[in-house]
């Protein structure tokens, strides 16, 4: 086969008889790194049952990287990393069909039984191991341990299985639910993205977005997640842009840079820079047609 050494990374062996492979349990979910026999025929796009620390589960092949050193993303320094099982069967599919409808009953009498708590409780979503011995909950909202503890004893009693309660953010519950961005695209969270990055009001600034909440909000509350995975593009694109409140001289006479339009390269002048504010204009102007005056010391 080749190399007959095992490679290790992050304190990870990989024996040589396996190979890495990344799977995905839902549509924009977090990718995790299995080890498969390296013999199996695992192209993209495959069901496979996997071994994990919530029971086995159904996943689909996503990538099979060549250089796990440079992409494996581990969860938990020094673990072994899981295994993939076997191929999806029919039955496995059957069966994972079975706890997709199990997991949305799960959820109804989840919500049922949380109304009936004190705090304030909201269930995201629910999922069940491939056997249905176990099941996840995700919750948002303020409750306390106790809460907690009555909710997962009446559930493991009512669905008759055990269960494991997580509290997740207001972004993880917008994930879940999907729906549409003021964008009027479907919300990235649902669609594509599998990690929430930090998103801070600077990135708004330097793109020259609205401060209006309206504006910079996505329908979980939270700074659009847009405006982080876009911040290098308008970074780059506004490199050579005039600072805000600078002097240029235009066609039009000497005026005052108060908006940029980045993506069109474009600025938008007030003319003249100073006096009463009916007596000023705006116009528009690429950045190449500008000349700025020096800044006075």
């Amino acid at each position: 086969m080749g190399n007959s050494e095992s490679k290790t990374f992050n304190g990870k062996v990989i024996p040589p008889t396996q190979k890495i492979v990344g799977v995905r349990f839902q549509n924009a979910g977090k990718l995790y790194h299995f080890a498969a026999p390296a013999d199996m025929a695992l192209p993209l796009e495959t069901w496979v049952v996997v071994e994990t620390i919530f029971g086995n589960q159904v996943g689909q092949v996503i990538c099979v990287p060549k250089n796990p050193e440079q992409v494996i993303q581990t969860e938990t320094e020094n673990a072994p990393l899981k295994s993939v099982l076997r191929i999806a069967t029919g039955l496995d599919m059957a069966q994972y069909q079975i706890m997709r409808e199990r997991a949305e009953r799960m959820v109804d009498v989840a919500k049922e039984e949380a109304a009936s708590l004190d705090g304030d409780i909201r269930v995201v979503s629910a999922e069940f191991a491939l056997d249905g011995s176990s099941a996840l909950v995700l919750c948002t909202g303020t409750f306390g341990k106790r809460q907690q503890a009555i909710l997962r004893r009446q559930l493991a009693r009512r669905m008759r299985c055990r269960v494991e309660l997580r509290n997740v953010g207001p972004r993880d519950q917008a994930k879940t639910l999907a729906g549409y961005g003021v964008c009027g695209e479907p919300c990235c969270c649902g669609r594509f993205l599998a990690d929430f990055q930090t998103v801070s009001i600077r990135m708004a600034k330097e793109q020259a977005i609205s401060m209006a909440p309206s504006d910079i909000t996505g329908m979980c509350g939270r700074l659009r997640c847009c405006l982080a995975y876009e911040h290098q593009v308008y970074k780059d694109a506004s490199a050579g842009f005039p600072r805000l409140k600078a002097r240029v001289q235009t066609d039009k006479g000497l005026g005052r840079v108060v908006d940029w339009d980045i993506l069109k390269g474009e600025i938008v002048v007030e003319i003249p820079p100073e006096g009463p504010k009916y007596e000023r204009q705006r116009f528009r102007y690429k950045v190449e047609d500008v000349e700025v005056e020096p800044r006075k010391s």
